[in-house]
């Protein structure tokens, strides 16, 4: 799938006719399963008395991505992530994590079982430090068949600092997460690629989406949508989703989801990609509202309208 620029909404500071940022390392699409240890069960995420995060973004515009699936081993790197550890990333994919960065490597080890409970954030050392920077902020997470690596960029100093110490940036994030967790139908955000599993990679979803789904945030972000889907899940509305994604289209559909505890529930969605200032697509956003009663009414009524004919036709057929 190629990337393609957005054509609506370009910013002032976009530059027509420029080339297209660096690829993404990809070749996603990892079935097997979550990282093990030797004779360590693989983490399951269980309901932790007294968890309940506010919803944030799990990772913010300007923040990297590394994905690792089976055995450690890498499946993606984007272009964000390429800069901050540097180009030799590229040359990552496949690779074992422990080869490639075992200072991280060596950290997830330890942290591997707290990984259930939500990300974790942490400071770790460079692959190959500069004489600029030699750490990086990162942030850890499980996904469908492994975890992330979000690798943090610096975020806004503090220049007028309130009461409470909180930045400009910080304020302006907290009002849009407040907005967002205010709607009353269910907000889905995810990054725009990978597309192939483990993505797309889960990075917010507000209040409403929780309780629909049953879910808690800790046990969402991270993951892909394709969590919320079952054995009764329509193969053609999915397909049919994933062309429209490809495509960087929006798309509106009514599918059949299921919640935490595997009960299903029909869904009115829409999803629309999102660009960046450069007008670059770098996410998705997806609404939706459970319209289960509205679907379970009208098949009533269907029903209702089939005996009532069925109840003429013998009636004209004894006249």
């Amino acid at each position: 799938m190629s990337r393609r620029r957005c054509t609506r909404s370009l910013s002032p500071t976009s530059t027509p006719g420029r080339g297209p940022p660096a690829p993404c390392v990809t070749a996603c699409d990892c079935r097997a399963g979550w990282l093990t240890e030797p004779g360590v069960p693989p983490v399951v995420f269980q309901p932790a008395a007294g968890i309940e995060l506010e919803p944030y973004f799990l990772l913010e515009p300007g923040d990297g991505l590394l994905l690792c699936g089976a055995e450690r081993r890498i499946v993606h790197v984007d272009r964000i992530a390429q800069q901050r550890i540097g180009h030799q990333a590229q040359q990552w994919l496949g690779m074992e994590l422990d080869q490639a960065w075992p200072q991280l490597a060596e950290l997830i080890v330890q942290e591997y079982r707290r990984l259930a409970e939500g990300p974790r954030e942490h400071v770790v050392a460079l692959p190959h430090p500069t004489g600029i920077e030699l750490a990086t902020r990162i942030r850890l997470f499980p996904t469908d068949s492994g975890f992330g690596v979000g690798v943090l960029r610096r975020r806004s100093q503090v220049l007028q600092p309130d009461d409470e110490g909180v930045s400009e940036e910080m304020t302006y994030r907290r009002l849009l997460e407040a907005v967002l967790d205010t709607a009353q139908d269910g907000v889905l955000v995810t990054l725009a690629e990978p597309l192939d599993r483990p993505g797309p990679i889960i990075v917010f979803a507000n209040r409403a989406l929780l309780e629909q789904t049953g879910y808690g945030l800790h046990e969402v972000l991270g993951r892909s949508p394709r969590m919320f889907q079952g054995p009764e899940t329509s193969r053609e509305a999915t397909h049919a989703l994933r062309e429209a994604l490809e495509q960087w289209q929006p798309a509106q559909m009514q599918v059949l989801n299921y919640r935490r505890d595997r009960s299903s529930c029909w869904i009115e969605l829409k999803v629309a990609p999102l660009a960046d200032r450069h007008g670059w697509h770098s996410h998705w956003v997806s609404v939706q509202r459970d319209i289960t009663g509205r679907i379970e009414q009208e098949r009533e009524w269907a029903r209702a309208a089939e005996a009532l004919a069925e109840q003429i036709k013998v009636k004209q057929a004894t006249a």
